[in-house]
């Protein structure tokens, strides 16, 4: 978890300094892509605890 935290944060940071429209378009995807990586965890955990 601390993994997705911290680059989570650093995506974040990337967005907010990154003056170019395109590669803050491609950084939202990895924040994404990121936020679905981090659901299928959290529903396979869920199912574990079934």
């Amino acid at each position: 978890m601390e993994l997705f935290t911290k680059e989570l944060n650093q995506l974040v940071f990337d967005y907010k300094k990154c003056p170019n429209e395109l590669i803050k378009q491609q950084i939202l995807q990895d924040i994404n892509l990121l936020r679905e990586a981090l659901e299928l965890l959290i529903e396979e955990n869920e199912t574990k605890n079934l």
